[in-house]
């Protein structure tokens, strides 16, 4: 039976508040991959494509903006 449990960790302060929603977000991204890929009609392809890269970019910028606020609390 397939778990659901994500293989990633966030046992830092900073990123203990955000683990939820980078779970949702990135299954949330895993649906779209899916469904663009099996989508016949180019619509639906696309609005799934666009749907996949919007929460990539929300991915990246959580990525960017938790590293920095991890380094700014490491420095001091």
């Amino acid at each position: 039976m397939a778990t659901t449990d994500s293989k990633r960790s966030f046992e830092t302060l900073v990123r203990q508040p955000y683990q939820d929603a980078i779970a949702l977000v990135l299954r949330t991204m895993d649906f779209h991959s899916q469904m663009m890929h099996l989508s016949t009609d180019k619509q639906y392809k696309d609005f799934h494509e666009k749907q996949y890269l919007r929460l990539k970019n929300w991915m990246v910028d959580m990525k960017d903006y938790i590293i920095e606020l991890e380094k700014e609390l490491n420095d001091t």
